[in-house]
């Protein structure tokens, strides 16, 4: 199992002149692209899982989105990455997001898949809440991933990773990391940006996803009306065919 200095685990998959970073998204490990990465054909995909995460649990972790960031952005240039796509689910997106903003020569563009909004939750969102309030409370867990599934069944992995998440890293970003906002960087975002949002997603709101990809300078915004917050499990074909055309377009392709 390759882990960095940083303590970041990944693998590396598939081969091809351009490559794809794809990040889990919170309590996620890198199994959740187990059905997208192998439809990414023709492109080197970099699998990590999120500091404080599965592999990645000794890394640092407490939960600071800018220090989450940089955690894997170090990864991403001990492996050697000189300049790449970066994907995320949930988690995962906005930690996308503001890797672009702070390395912009390194990122050639941003995908988030259900990703979480730039501008951070409001004390009180129910979910946010109710997931803090479960740490260590297995049955708790496995009630609040069945809740955010459309196919509870295709999410049973998630059961197993998200317990184990550390303290800190949990605490920390359900705490206090979902109330950061980057939302006023957005319009400088100058990074080629996509936004697979779920119809049925219950866990990000809707609208502050349109808000932010209105604020990015040509940013583009995919609904898939039927997809929930956990599409990579249970729909993996859409988004890999999504992510597929999103960066075969031209303008992409060309920064």
């Amino acid at each position: 199992m390759p882990i960095t200095t940083s303590g970041i685990h990944y693998e590396v998959r598939g081969g091809g002149e351009r490559t794809i970073v794809l990040l889990p998204g919170f309590g996620c490990s890198i199994e959740c692209w187990a059905g997208v990465a192998p439809l990414l054909d023709g492109y080197r995909v970099v699998l990590m899982d999120l500091p404080g995460h599965a592999g990645s649990a000794g890394a640092r972790a407490d939960g600071d989105l800018a220090r989450l960031a940089e955690t894997v952005f170090e990864a991403c240039r001990e492996i050697g990455l000189a300049r790449f796509v970066v994907a995320g689910l949930s988690l995962g997106g906005a930690i996308s997001v503001r890797i672009a903003l702070d390395h912009p020569g390194e990122v050639e563009a941003v995908v988030g898949i259900m990703p979480w909004n730039a501008g951070g939750t409001s004390p009180g969102d129910p979910v946010i809440e109710g997931f803090y309030g479960a740490y260590g409370d297995l049955d708790t867990i496995t009630a609040g991933i069945a809740s955010i599934s459309q196919d509870p069944a295709k999410t049973t992995d998630l059961v197993r990773t998200m317990p184990t998440v550390t303290e800190r890293m949990w605490r920390g970003w359900l705490g206090g990391g979902v109330y950061t906002s980057m939302a006023d960087e957005l319009p400088g975002l100058r990074v080629p940006l996509l936004y697979l949002v779920g119809g049925k997603d219950t866990v990000v709101n809707l609208d502050k996803q349109i808000s932010d990809v209105r604020r990015v300078p040509g940013g583009r915004l995919v609904l898939l009306a039927d997809a929930g917050h956990l599409a990579c499990y249970e729909t993996p074909e859409v988004v890999a065919r999504e992510m597929r055309q999103f960066l075969s377009d031209r303008a992409v392709a060309a920064v």
